[in-house]
C-alpha cells in the first residue's frame, strides 16, 4: 500500500459540547462512506458492510471522556479497477476537543504507474469538515485562497501565520506579476483550484499587489515571493532558514506541469508526515479487548457442549492464523531491513567512502564532542541561562 494522502484536522466546538460535536462528525463520516450504497442505513452502525466491490468497516469505542469512531472504506478505482483505494477516517474526542485524521492508501499493482488523482468524494469530505470551522494547529482552515493586502495584513501574515510555531501545515503563496495587480501566471495554476485541491492540507494565500511583495521582501529577505512566483513555506519557518529549504517556483521557470507539481509536492509531504490522532491506538486496543471478552463470554456460556467445543476449535484456528500472519509480517520486515542494509553497503562500495554515524546527545540531538576537541559554545549559547 502506498499512502497517497494524510490530513489532520481539529473541529471547533463553537460552544457545542464535545460529545455532540463528535457524534455529528461520526455521522458525517458514515454518510460519506456509504454514499451510493443501497444497503446502508441512514444512521451510523458499527460493524461491516459489503456491497458489490465496496467494503465499509466501522469501529466505535467510548471510555470515560474519550471516544473513537473509525470508518474504513475499501473500494476499487472508478477508472482503473486494478487499483484499490483504502481510506481510513478517525474521529477522536478528548473532552470537548475532536481531532479528525484522514489517511488514504492506494494499492499499486503496477509500480510504474504513478498515483492517481484524489477521488472527488474525499475532497468533498475535507471540504465538509473545513466548512464546519476545522483548524490545523493554531490556524483556521479555508477552502478558498486568502488575500494579503496592505502593510498591516502583510505584517500579520508574516508574524501570525508564517512564523507561528503552532502552524502544522505548509503555506502556498502566489504573487502577482509585476505588470498588473491581481494577475498570476497561468502555468502556476489557478490559486482557487489549488486551494480547493489542498483543502485541509495547506493554507493557500495570494498577494495581488506588487507593493505588498516589496513589503514582504523587507520582512523576509531572500525568503520572499515576487513577480508571479509561487513559494511553499513549510512549518517551523525561521528567518535564518536557507532559502532552498522553502521551495520557490520562479515565474521564468514555470511550465504547464508546475501547478500540478506544486499540489502533488504538498500532498506527498503531508502523506509522509501523517500520524493518527492521539489516542487512536489506545482506544482501538480497548475496543479489541472488549470484543475478545464478548467472544469468550459467548463461548463459555453456551449450554451445548458440542457447540462449545466447536467454538473453541474455531477460536484456536483463528489464533493460529493470526500467529502465522504475524510471523509472515515479521519476516517481511526483516527482509526489508536486510535489503536496506545491502543497498547501503553497495553505495559505500561504489563511492569508496563509508559514512560514519555521527554521535549525538540524547536530549538535543547535537553532535557529541570528539575527544580532544575544544568544547566551545555555539553562538548565542554563552549567555543562555542554565
Amino acid at each position: 500500500m502506498f499512502r497517497a494522502l494524510g490530513a489532520r484536522l481539529t473541529l471547533d466546538s463553537k460552544g457545542v459540547a464535545g460529545a455532540a460535536l463528535f457524534e455529528a462528525a461520526a455521522q458525517r463520516m458514515w454518510l460519506w462512506a456509504t454514499s451510493g450504497l443501497k444497503t446502508a442505513t441512514d444512521l451510523l452502525t458499527e460493524g461491516e458492510l459489503l456491497e458489490n466491490d465496496v467494503e465499509v468497516n466501522v469501529v466505535r469505542c467510548d471510555v470515560d471522556n474519550r471516544s473513537l469512531c473509525r470508518v474504513v472504506v475499501q473500494r476499487p478505482d472508478e477508472w482503473d479497477p486494478s487499483l484499490l483505494w483504502l481510506t481510513t477516517v478517525d474521529a477522536v474526542r478528548t473532552g470537548d476537543t475532536v481531532d479528525i485524521g484522514v489517511s488514504v492508501e492506494q494499492d499499486l499493482r503496477h509500480l510504474q504507474v504513478p498515483p492517481s488523482p484524489l477521488m472527488p468524494p474525499l475532497v468533498a469530505l475535507l471540504h465538509d469538515f473545513v466548512g464546519e470551522g476545522a483548524s490545523a494547529g493554531t490556524q483556521r482552515l479555508h477552502a478558498t485562497p486568502q488575500a494579503v493586502l496592505g502593510s498591516e495584513q502583510t505584517d500579520s501574515f508574516v508574524q501570525a501565520c508564517l512564523l507561528d510555531p503552532g502552524r502544522r501545515l505548509p503555506v502556498v503563496l502566489f504573487s502577482a506579476v509585476k505588470e498588473q495587480d491581481g494577475v498570476y501566471p497561468t502555468d502556476a495554476g489557478d490559486p482557487s483550484f489549488t486551494a480547493r485541491e489542498l483543502c485541509g492540507l495547506a493554507h493557500v494565500f495570494v498577494m495581488p499587489r506588487v507593493e505588498d511583495s516589496h513589503r514582504l521582501t523587507k520582512r523576509l529577505g531572500m525568503l520572499s515571493v515576487y513577480d508571479g512566483a509561487v513559494r511553499i513555506y513549510w512549518p517551523r519557518l525561521r528567518l535564518s532558514d536557507p532559502p532552498p529549504r522553502h521551495p520557490l517556483h520562479l515565474r521564468q521557470r514555470l511550465n504547464s506541469a508546475s501547478g500540478p507539481a506544486i499540489i502533488r509536492r504538498v500532498v506527498e509531504a503531508g502523506a509522509r508526515s501523517y500520524r493518527s490522532p492521539d489516542g487512536t491506538a489506545t482506544l482501538l486496543a480497548t475496543r479489541w479487548r472488549e470484543r475478545e471478552q464478548e467472544r469468550i463470554a459467548t463461548i463459555t456460556t453456551d449450554p451445548d457442549p458440542a457447540r462449545q467445543a466447536s467454538l473453541l476449535r474455531d477460536e484456536l484456528l483463528r489464533v493460529i492464523d493470526a500467529k502465522v500472519a504475524l510471523e509472515h509480517e515479521m519476516e517481511t520486515l526483516q527482509h526489508q531491513l536486510m535489503r536496506s542494509a545491502e543497498r547501503t553497503d553497495d553505495l559505500d562500495s561504489l563511492t569508496g567512502v563509508r559514512a560514519t554515524p555521527t554521535p549525538s546527545t540524547n536530549l538535543a540531538g547535537r553532535r557529541a564532542p570528539v575527544l580532544g576537541e575544544a568544547l566551545t559554545p555555539e553562538p548565542g549559547e554563552a549567555a543562555a541561562p542554565d
